[in-house]
């Protein structure tokens, strides 16, 4: 964001949180540098004493900001406490995704249904000093703030709806590559295979500002070589798509998400006969590819292991494999135990064990259920499996945890 909308995002931030008396927060997209969330390092924001860390909980509304820019600006979702986000989006001048404000976190509906699977005594007495809104409020508020960024997004359309300024920093590197290519066919194809190579290069480094300032680079050397010819300038886009497609796939982002941007380019592009409408067009389809290299492979990671750890907190009674978590987020089975291990620092087998083994845990000290019940209510295959790996994991077996709670010593 710019410093002036930044400003008026602040603006309205304070407006919401004053109001609700809930955290809100601002989510700023630069586009050459990493994202980040201010306030920065505010006391006051629950996220900041969060277990799950400042990163986690950037990562976090990250992905609800790129869910609320495909989904009409607005969208509600879940951190990995199970506490409850409103964001909204900011968008520039040409209506690429710069940043959000984000309301929450928020308790919907029943406040023990969410302290319930909070394992920490801290953090669950924490969650139960939130505000505690009904479905139908938190639907109101998102209303009422993507009313608010739709607001601020228009009127920074509105100071760049010059076209011109939208084409400076493209027209600027235009001229700078008529230079380098006044010594023939070869030399030129040359430069511009050495500039898309360091493109795909960048990418596959991570480092989002390079391939950015690379960008117009590029271009302007597609069109230069191509000699302002619209049909030649196609086809030359055509191979650029394929050397970003596999970047950035390389880089980590999701190939189904990947090809269906190829896709949306390879069926838009013949619609463009003017070179400046094309030249346009296609910055905002490469800054795409750049965006989901960087930040949206992260997020789709984070997104895939909220729903999985859901899904297994949900379901742990049940027989659970890898199997069944990979077709339940679409994924293959290795790539899901590769970005949930890189994602939790553990693996898939001992996050399900930690989920039986918490459950279990609340149930010897809800009621005098048999163990043997508990077992089964908690997915181990039978009672004497259940005390092992209960053992193994907390250092007593589940009767000495028991009596120990209710002070029946041995």
């Amino acid at each position: 964001m710019t410093p002036e909308l930044l400003d008026e995002c602040e603006k309205y931030r304070e407006h919401f949180a004053d109001l609700l008396e809930i955290g809100c927060k601002i989510v700023n997209i630069p586009e050459s540098s990493a994202p980040y969330i201010s306030p920065k390092n505010d006391l006051k924001d629950f996220c900041t004493h969060c277990t799950h860390g400042n990163k986690k909980g950037l990562t976090t509304h990250l992905y609800g900001c790129h869910e609320a820019h495909r989904w009409s600006g607005k969208y509600i979702y879940y951190c990995p406490l199970g506490l409850t986000f409103i964001s909204a989006t900011i968008s520039d001048g040409s209506g690429n995704l710069t940043g959000g404000i984000v309301v929450g976190p928020i308790v919907m509906g029943d406040l023990q249904d969410v302290i319930y699977d909070i394992p920490a005594p801290d953090m669950a007495w924490a969650v139960s000093q939130l505000s505690v809104f009904s479905t139908n409020k938190v639907r109101h508020i998102s209303e009422i703030l993507s009313a608010v960024t739709a607001r601020i997004t228009d009127d920074e359309l509105k100071k760049r709806e010059n076209p011109r300024a939208n084409q400076e920093k493209l027209l600027y590197e235009i001229n700078v590559a008529k230079d380098q290519y006044a010594d023939g066919d070869v030399k030129s194809a040359e430069v511009l295979l050495k500039f898309e190579k360091e493109l795909h290069f960048a990418m596959l480094r991570g480092e989002k500002g390079s391939a950015l300032q690379m960008l117009n680079e590029v271009l302007a050397h597609i069109h230069v070589y191509s000699n302002f010819d619209v049909r030649a300038i196609k086809a030359r886009l055509l191979e650029l798509l394929v050397i970003l497609s596999r970047a950035t796939i390389e880089a980590g982002a999701d190939p189904a998400d990947t090809f269906r941007l190829s896709e949306d380019f390879m069926s838009q592009i013949e619609q463009y006969s003017d070179v400046d409408q094309l030249a346009l067009w296609i910055s905002d389809i490469v800054r795409r590819f750049v965006m989901q290299a960087f930040d949206l492979a992260q997020i789709k990671h984070s997104d895939v292991v909220f729903k999985t750890t859901s899904y297994i907190k949900r379901n742990c009674a049940e027989k659970l494999s890898l199997d069944s978590l990979a077709r339940e987020v679409y994924l293959s089975k290795s790539y899901l135990s590769s970005i949930f291990k890189k994602e939790t620092g553990m693996s898939l087998t001992a996050y399900i064990t930690k989920v039986r083994v918490e459950k279990s845990k609340k149930l010897l000290l809800e009621d005098n259920a048999s163990l043997a019940h508990i077992s089964s209510q908690c997915g181990f295959k039978d009672q004497s499996y259940f005390t092992k790996v209960f053992k193994k994991e907390t250092g007593v077996s589940p009767k000495r945890f028991r009596n120990n709670y209710f002070g029946g010593g041995n």
